[in-house]
């Protein structure tokens, strides 16, 4: 399987196949012991030494490997604590190069920074501690994303897509075989396939970026090249449809149709979007999809195990999981509706597993499902009103870029957070969702009004991130 995508005046490459390989071959070796994933997660931190680039590369490596399949592969005990030294070492080489060129991209993450400091000092927090340590690690690590994106240069860019696609491409194709196993595949609830990631709501959610990139493509290709990308989109529909994560597929039809509304309203930055052909294909799928289930039980039966999670018997029950949350969330936002209770901690003040080291508070998860309800909990509606202006800010940078498809990958990152709160989870799986945000934020610099030469010939390097791909001239 091969995620390549044209853009309407420019071909460009989305995957290795060498890279591909090098990613099989690399999650393969890890298998053959502790040891194994010991002398590798030392080399990751490492190798951010090299540059922003292998920043990056590390960091994309260091989240895969955290959530891997433990049928399939044994941690050691030691990966918890190297995996924060990844971090740190990763984000400071990524902060500390571009902070001086870059801190204007800084300004709706610090807003949001500022502001949930100055709320501790009126919160019932319980927990300052813990809240203190994951407003630090969140932005930290955000930071190093947008930071580290923003350094880069067309070339890293372009390898660093190569490189995100490909693995994301290994991941797919390593997963495909534990079909026939199925106690590796459904290992965590025996309904959802998780292939080699460690929970079907790792699994599905992953694929929703590049879901939403290859989807919102197909509406600036080129007529003959659309045929491959609806294959690869059902290929990977369907994976995500079998994984029973339904936050992913909501997250993919939310991107999509809000990068539409977009679209609409700045169509003087959107030159290539073709507006017939995504009403035509809009109502093709809906029909297609509506004979399917109307003509098949079997469909129909499996279509209804995705939507009520099996044990369902309604719509109420199937929501029940989340609504339970969303209603205590709201209800806890409206005893303090201006401050909120705290950032990252149980409005009730119940106690939660908290891990320090040396006193130092450094893993407390906790799972709030909802961002929208979670944060007005968490931070009130002064929290709440940073936050939204601080992700308004990045998407109105992306659209300035004219291409759909970083526009839909950035809002796939945030609509996962509808069902799956990972916005703020820098040390989980939020991280990864963050390294596609840094991606497509890249997308929305300027780099048409800069003068960028090739040290070589003193000629421009093409970019592709513009409306019309171009060759700048000095």
């Amino acid at each position: 399987m091969a995620l390549i995508s044209e853009t309407s005046s420019n071909n460009y490459r989305t995957v290795s196949f060498q890279l591909i390989l090098g990613f099989c071959l690399f999650f393969g070796a890890l298998k053959l012991g502790t040891i194994i994933v010991t002398v590798v997660s030392i080399l990751l931190c490492l190798w951010p030494i090299m540059g922003v680039r292998q920043s990056i590369q590390a960091l994309s490596l260091m989240v895969v490997i955290k959530h891997l399949n433990p049928s399939l592969i044994i941690l050691s005990g030691e990966f918890g604590i190297i995996s924060w030294i990844i971090l740190l070492v990763a984000g400071f080489r990524m902060i500390s190069y571009g902070i001086i060129r870059h801190y204007k991209t800084l300004g709706g993450i610090l807003v949001f920074t500022m502001m949930v400091s100055v709320l501790f000092v009126v919160q019932p927090n319980n927990y300052p501690q813990v809240s203190t340590m994951k407003l630090f690690i969140f932005t930290y690590g955000s930071s190093s994303m947008i930071l580290g994106f923003a350094s880069l240069n067309n070339n890293d860019t372009n390898r660093i897509i190569i490189w995100l696609f490909s693995l994301l491409t290994s991941i797919v194709l390593l997963s495909l075989p534990t079909f026939a196993f199925p106690a590796i595949a459904y290992a965590r609830n025996g309904t959802g396939f998780q292939g080699i990631m460690s929970h079907p709501q790792t699994f599905g959610p992953m694929l929703t970026p590049i879901v939403s990139w290859i989807i919102s493509g197909i509406f600036i290709s080129k007529n003959g090249k659309i045929i491959k990308s609806l294959i690869i989109s059902f290929i990977l529909l369907t994976l995500m449809i079998l994984s029973e994560a339904r936050t992913g597929i909501v997250a993919v039809a939310l991107s999509i149709s809000t990068t539409f509304i977009i679209v609409i309203i700045k169509s003087k930055y959107f030159l290539h979007f073709r507006m017939d052909r995504f009403i035509v294909i809009s109502i093709l799928t809906a029909l297609v999809v509506s004979v399917c289930i109307v003509s098949s039980p079997d469909l129909r039966s499996r279509l209804t195990g995705f939507v009520f999670k099996h044990q369902s018997k309604n719509i109420e029950q199937a929501l029940s999981s989340r609504s339970g949350g969303v209603e205590s969330q709201w209800n806890f936002f409206l005893d303090k509706p201006l401050f909120g209770h705290g950032f990252g901690v149980p409005a009730g003040g119940e106690a939660f597993k908290i891990v320090k080291v040396m006193g130092v508070p450094i893993s407390a998860p906790i799972e709030k499902g909802f961002l929208p309800t979670a944060v007005l909990e968490e931070v009130g509606l002064m929290g709440s009103v940073a936050l939204l202006y601080f992700i308004l800010s990045m998407a109105a940078r992306i659209s300035k870029s004219g291409d759909p498809r970083w526009l839909a990958v950035f809002f796939a990152c945030i609509f996962v957070n509808v069902g799956e709160m990972v916005f703020f989870s820098l040390g989980g799986i939020g991280l990864y969702f963050w390294l596609w945000i840094g991606l497509s934020t890249k997308a929305g610099n300027k780099i048409n009004d800069k003068k960028i030469n090739s040290p070589a010939t003193g000629v421009a390097e093409p970019t592709v991130w513009g409306r019309i791909p171009v060759r700048l001239t000095s």
